[in-house]
């Protein structure tokens, strides 16, 4: 860890190598599944125009052609079409560019897929960075095993009386180890109403405490068993072998998204601030990188990073299936809308929807990059 580039041009770097990889991700199904349905791609691209060089496969030579800016080779040239590579100046985001992505004329074009092509290339992109946060989560709970932390202790509860603190790490609950939330809530969910021995770690050194988890008509509203507000996993050790890696991925994913279902909920509750679960941009991204890479540094261990990036390749694919104009999941409520109403709208209308819906969005991340300088959610 020490090697890592830290700073603010360090941050930089790792912050950007995270989200053009996850972009890459999620172009690359994209990508993927039009192949698969023999929908003919015209660019893959990483980064925004202007374009830096490219590369496309020459049918006549058999083999890769590089150019630089614009120069691309004509299919004469090439012997055929080829789909373009390209990595450009921007290097925030990426995109595939299929063939008649609004025209219904085009020949091997999306438009003129089925709606079961269209749905599954639509899709692809989110389920390819939903099947990379699985792997990822999957390597960091391979390098460390967690435990998890104590972020706060409610006055008058059990966990008070007992003498846990803010701060503390579990350890274990009646001799059983406990290395996630879900372990923990379940340990306590069962033993609700009768005494248990909680062991912590504090200050390095595991400290035994008796105490009664209050039955469901003891608890008072807003609160738990126990009275304390979990913190997420931390790295505490060694890592798990490769089956107790996956599941713990599993369950990693399973809370993310039940996080996700349940904060409209959450904030109609009032139990999660609003300025908390607002959205972030790139300023805001970058910001949270900063925090991730120096925690990394702190434990000496690169999980929390690791973590972080499966954090937000969901975010990345879920964002994407929202049924928002121009985003995926606003293009396949349209191949949902034609399937009811059994014939197609207008693709040019539709672009012109999408194209409305960029131009709002894009207007959108800048009041969100505008808060996340001048009020950002991580305090600075």
């Amino acid at each position: 860890m020490d090697a890592l580039p830290f700073g603010g041009a360090g941050n930089l770097i790792i912050f950007l190598v995270i989200l053009n990889a996850l972009v890459f991700i999620h172009e690359l199904g994209h990508f993927v599944a039009s192949r698969s349905v023999k929908v003919f791609v015209e660019e893959f691209a990483l980064g925004f125009p202007p374009r830096l060089f490219g590369a496309v496969w020459s049918k006549r030579e058999k083999r890769l052609k590089f150019f630089l800016g614009g120069n691309v080779p004509t299919p004469e040239a090439l012997g055929g079409e080829s789909t373009v590579y390209s990595l450009n100046l921007l290097p925030i985001g990426g995109f595939v560019r299929p063939r008649g992505e609004d025209d219904a004329s085009a020949h091997d074009g999306l438009a003129t897929a089925s709606k079961r092509a269209r749905i599954w290339i639509l899709a692809a992109g989110s389920l390819f960075n939903l099947i990379f946060a699985f792997l990822v989560f999957t390597i960091a709970f391979r390098i460390n095993s967690t435990a998890v932390g104590i972020a706060e202790v409610v006055p008058g509860s059990p966990a008070e009386t007992a003498g846990l603190q803010a701060g503390d790490i579990v350890v274990s609950v009646d001799g059983t180890e406990i290395h996630y939330t879900s372990d923990l809530q379940d340990r306590i969910g069962a033993r609700r109403g009768e005494i248990i021995t909680i062991v912590v770690l504090r200050d390095g050194i595991e400290v035994a405490a008796d105490l009664r988890p209050r039955l469901p008509e003891e608890t008072p509203e807003g609160q738990g068993a126990m009275g304390v507000g979990l913190s997420r996993e931390l790295p505490i050790g060694p890592g798990y072998d490769w089956p107790d890696a996956v599941r713990y991925a599993g369950e990693e994913m399973a809370f993310q998204f039940r996080q996700v279902v349940s904060l409209p909920g959450r904030l109609i509750q009032g139990t999660i601030q609003p300025e908390l679960a607002r959205p972030v941009g790139p300023v805001g991204m970058y910001q949270a990188t900063e925090l991730i890479v120096a925690a990394s540094q702190r434990a000496n261990t690169w999980f929390p990073i690791v973590q972080f990036i499966g954090l937000i390749s969901i975010a990345l694919g879920l964002t994407n299936l929202l049924p928002l104009p121009a985003l995926d999941g606003g293009r396949i409520l349209f191949v949902l809308v034609e399937a009811i109403r059994g014939r197609r709208i207008d693709p040019a209308r539709e672009g012109l929807v999408h194209l409305a819906g960029m131009v709002v969005l894009l207007s959108l991340m800048a009041v969100i990059t505008y808060f996340d300088i001048v009020n950002p959610v991580i305090p600075r």
